[in-house]
């Protein structure tokens, strides 16, 4: 391998490797630095009522940012906090333009949800983007279209999995896989490089 071919391969591995947590970072610096630039001049008013004189506490932003997704965690874990959260949701929604991007944000994130992850119990090969190719996807519902049986099929996008297509396929025409979700994942974030060794094994589909 020359010089140049090995600089090209071990520079782009390295920035796949560096990519989400560089954005994973950056998005968490947004948010603290957002909750500093509100909460530093409050906490400095009130420690100069206090002591007499303005004292700048470093790391503010992130303390509160702390507590807040603790506080939110707690709030959600119980029927009263549950119930203020629906409420809540059921106001934004009914704001123009802000329902739209609470509600597409909302969806991502309850659909990667550990929850949600569970619901996707079927791991399969399915053509596309046409005949012949393959993909791995995850079976998310099945809905009957008179005498056809049709399955849900969520194939993500790679590396980003957060995203993808949905495909409504006969059941019959999916290979599913004995993988779990968390192996399938891995492979797909991974782009296909993950160290797992994959059980690529056909199965029955549940119904059968």
């Amino acid at each position: 391998m020359n010089l140049s071919k090995h600089l090209k391969t071990k520079f782009i591995t390295g920035l796949f490797l560096l990519i989400p947590l560089i954005i994973t970072i950056y998005i968490v610096y947004l948010i603290i630095s957002s909750i500093e630039a509100m909460v530093s001049p409050a906490i400095r008013n009130i420690l100069s009522q206090i002591i007499g004189h303005e004292i700048y506490i470093p790391g503010t932003g992130f303390i509160v940012f702390i507590v807040i997704v603790y506080v939110a965690g707690v709030v959600a874990s119980n029927y009263f906090g549950k119930t203020l959260l629906a409420y809540g949701e059921a106001f934004l929604k009914k704001i123009p333009f802000i329902k739209g991007i609470y509600g597409s944000v909302k969806d991502m994130t309850d659909a990667f949800s550990s929850e949600k992850i569970k619901s996707f119990r079927e791991v399969v090969l399915i053509d596309f983007p046409f005949q012949g190719r393959y993909a791995l996807g995850f079976v998310t519902k099945r809905i009957k279209l008179e005498d056809r049986r049709l399955c849900s099929v969520f194939v993500p996008t790679t590396p980003n999995p957060t995203s993808g297509y949905l495909i409504m396929a006969k059941e019959e025409e999916l290979i599913f896989l004995d993988m779990n979700t968390d192996d399938a994942l891995k492979y797909i974030i991974s782009l296909g490089t993950s160290r797992a060794e994959l059980p690529w094994k056909e199965k029955k589909s549940f119904l059968y």
